[in-house]
């Protein structure tokens, strides 16, 4: 039964997605370059995120505590698409939808847990919406990322969701035909984080350390982006060029499917320290800050180039 859903899942997302790139041209829903952080050459469309939000409807359709936060970011990101949206409503709509993910998924907690909880889903939300810059790499990781979840919580419905965003990826590997979008990048990040509600709240604090270390490579990006602009007297909502892929990009000069492969390799390199050190979980943390400093030290994450 399972393979059924993942099978319909992943044809509907391939064909879904064409139709959005018809409709967003025909509607001028595209991202155009700027010279400055959207360096690509001709406009390409958004509504990526609609398709995978689309895609997965038919399975998580009456699950309250998944689709209805899911449905306001992917709007709130649809309508920052095609107008904008300040920085500060987007923060409040991740707050309001990641406690609904956290009283629905993980159950009534303890008021410090819920503070922490809430405080990891909206850095997550915002840290995969940061790595959505280059071809490739928003959507892949988080193909890895929901592997290992589901692998290490015995939750197989979440590679529902996989399937989903590979039908979408097949389009997005560059040269993309289409983009994610905020929509996509923020339905991504919360799916990450219902996961991540979902192992931590069946598996306690074991299962929240193992949950920060398979999506470690989005923390890492996230931590290392904010130390970078404020050390540079810069915005933390000032987007740049010098986040994981492109520092990839600049030091070993290869392709942008390349660096995209590259990302997933470091994304199953922190699920397999979250898989292996399931039972160490004090081990697994002291590895991850280990790789967490290598990186920003070898790719020169904390400042400017």
């Amino acid at each position: 039964m399972l393979a059924i859903k993942y099978i319909i899942s992943f044809l509907l997302s391939i064909i879904l997605v064409p139709i959005m790139i018809k409709i967003a041209k025909k509607y001028n829903i595209v991202d155009r370059p700027d010279n400055r952080l959207k360096v690509h050459k001709f406009p390409i469309p958004y509504l990526g995120g609609v398709a995978i939000f689309l895609s997965i409807l038919p399975f998580y359709y009456n699950d309250v505590g998944f689709i209805i936060p899911a449905s306001i970011l992917t709007f709130i990101g649809l309508y920052d698409d095609i107008k904008s949206v300040s920085p500060y409503v987007r923060l409040f709509a991740e707050f309001i939808v990641v406690s609904m993910a956290i009283y629905f998924v993980g159950g009534i907690i303890q008021p410090f847990q819920f503070f922490i909880l809430v405080l990891t889903g909206m850095a997550l939300v915002n840290g995969v919406n940061m790595v959505d810059g280059m071809d490739g790499v928003c959507a892949g990781t988080a193909i890895v990322s929901l592997l290992f979840f589901s692998l290490i919580s015995k939750n197989y419905e979440l590679l529902i969701f996989a399937f989903a965003i590979l039908g979408f990826l097949i389009y997005n590997l560059p040269p993309a035909k289409i983009f994610l979008g905020d929509a996509g990048s923020y339905l991504l990040g919360f799916v990450l984080f219902y996961s991540f509600s979902f192992l931590s709240g069946r598996s306690g604090r074991g299962g929240y350390f193992i949950s920060l270390i398979i999506t470690g490579f989005y923390f890492t990006d996230l931590a290392y982006a904010v130390i970078r602009r404020l050390l540079s007297k810069r915005s933390p909502f000032l987007g740049d060029k010098e986040h994981i892929y492109d520092k990839i990009r600049k030091k070993y000069k290869i392709k942008p499917l390349f660096v995209a492969l590259v990302t997933y390799i470091i994304s199953t390199v922190f699920g397999m320290i979250g898989l292996i050190t399931w039972d160490f979980q004090l081990l697994g943390v002291i590895i991850v800050l280990v790789v967490f400093i290598f990186i920003g030290y070898y790719f020169k994450l904390y400042k400017y180039e």
